[in-house]
């Protein structure tokens, strides 16, 4: 009986061995997975803050935007207006369709006299006008 008492004994200590080193081993893996645990939790909070300000940026932008897009409407509304006025006070003065016409003339290649006669202007007038034109091109 004696015989399997210190067989039984020495794998009784290399069991407790493994076990202790078994143990030893998993007490440091689960320390290093704690610490990383941490980190992705820090790393998941700076994340979220990020995302946090980001989206209150966004929601800014987006008035911001809604309200430049109302303001740039008014404006072309404004500018529709203002150009009809404008077309409406050309097209009810009657000297302002006269030097339209004279213009239009010059452009298509008439000369001094017969701006004149067509359109009823002095002479000055009209070579002002002729001058003018070769002038700009």
């Amino acid at each position: 009986m004696m015989d399997w008492i210190l067989p039984l004994a020495l794998v009784a200590v290399g069991l407790t061995v493994l076990l202790s080193v078994l143990l030893w081993w998993s007490h440091r893996r689960f320390a290093q997975l704690e610490r990383k645990c941490d980190a992705l939790k820090l790393l998941q909070k700076a994340a979220q803050s990020t995302n946090d300000h980001l989206q209150r940026e966004m929601a800014e932008i987006r008035t911001g935007a809604l309200g430049v897009g109302r303001r740039v409407k008014e404006l072309e509304q404004e500018l529709e207006l203002l150009s009809a006025r404008q077309d409406e006070v050309k097209q009810n003065d009657p000297e302002a369709r006269l030097y339209n016409r004279a213009m239009k003339m010059v452009e298509l290649g008439a000369d001094v006299e017969e701006i004149m006669r067509e359109c009823e202007l002095p002479r000055a007038e009209a070579q002002l006008l002729v001058t003018l034109h070769r002038r700009s091109q």
